[in-house]
């Protein structure tokens, strides 16, 4: 069985890798093997590629997504 530290930093690596979003946009924790994924990224999509990319991570017991797009507009998801 993985650690909750195993599972943090390869869900991380795996959020890296998308170029849509800034690591620090997404905060990951992780409770004994369930992982939340808590923050804002542009589109729906982004969001979609955030949680496709955290279910591939083995060793997951669940995954909590708390993630709102904000479709281009402020952190509030308000439009300019």
């Amino acid at each position: 069985m993985r650690t909750d530290e195993e599972l943090k930093a390869e869900v991380m690596e795996r959020l890296d890798s998308i170029p849509a979003i800034k690591a620090s946009d997404i905060d990951v924790s992780v409770d004994a093997g369930m992982v939340t994924l808590d923050g804002e990224v542009d589109t729906h999509q982004t969001r979609f590629q955030v949680e496709r990319a955290a279910r591939r991570v083995s060793g997951i017991r669940g995954l909590q997504i708390r993630i709102k797009p904000t479709y281009g507009g402020s952190k509030r998801g308000i439009r300019s």
